[in-house]
């Protein structure tokens, strides 16, 4: 692993677990940090500050997610590189522990890419996560969520917070070009509808463009 890389996560192991002159973060100063409540009902997110130990890495943040008792924290590291490797955490009333099936502050790093769950895309989740998120999806309980849409193949790609959607191609067709998408309270459309009402308001607009380019142009 690469030294700087290598420090960041002493460093936010130090952070969260403690040492001998400090204690650990504990889940009343996380919620301080992020601006929990007054800041909603999260995800949320602190990015840490510049410090020694973290020069060798572009950031690190810390989302937290208090209304998930099984998963309440996720540590992002992101290179200079645009890599990010994620870890996961949880409160046990004491002490921030890890989730069973999930790798600790020591463990080799770790880079997620896309995972794919019926017809669409995540990017940035483990593939647990992205199970999760799916069937959340289905039932309509992620109104707000981002994702990308791909105009050729009408595939979804919806990404995680920290992750930088920018220069991000369809992984289905390649597409290079995607619409950046905002879920909307209750919506459960299957992707191909709404592509299809896309491209139907698209030709209609069309179809008005040319009619006035008519008038004005003549036949």
């Amino acid at each position: 692993m690469d030294p700087g890389l290598q420090a960041a996560f002493r460093h936010v192991e130090r952070l969260l677990m403690g040492d001998m002159a400090h204690p650990g973060l504990t889940l009343h100063e996380l919620e301080r940090l992020v601006g929990y409540p007054a800041k909603g009902s999260g995800p949320l997110s602190y990015t840490l500050p510049p410090s020694p130990e973290l020069k060798g890495v572009q950031a690190v943040r810390l989302f937290y997610y208090p209304k998930d008792p099984a998963l309440q924290l996720i540590v992002e590291v992101e290179e200079f590189s645009g890599r990010r490797h994620l870890r996961h955490f949880r409160w046990n009333g004491f002490t921030w522990e890890v989730p069973e099936g999930h790798k600790d502050l020591r463990a080799t790093e770790e880079l997620l890419g896309f995972q794919k769950v019926g017809e669409d895309y995540f990017l940035g989740f483990s593939r647990e996560e992205a199970r999760e998120l799916a069937g959340a999806l289905r039932r309509g309980e992620v109104p707000g969520a981002k994702y990308l849409l791909c105009p050729k193949c009408s595939a979804r790609i919806f990404y995680a917070p920290g992750t930088n959607p920018v220069g991000v191609a369809c992984p289905a067709c390649g597409n290079p070009t995607l619409l950046f998408k905002t879920l909307s309270p209750g919506e459960r459309k299957d992707p191909l509808e709404a592509l299809a009402e896309e491209q139907k308001a698209l030709r209609q607009a069309l179809e008005e463009l040319l009619a006035y380019l008519k008038r004005k142009l003549g036949p």
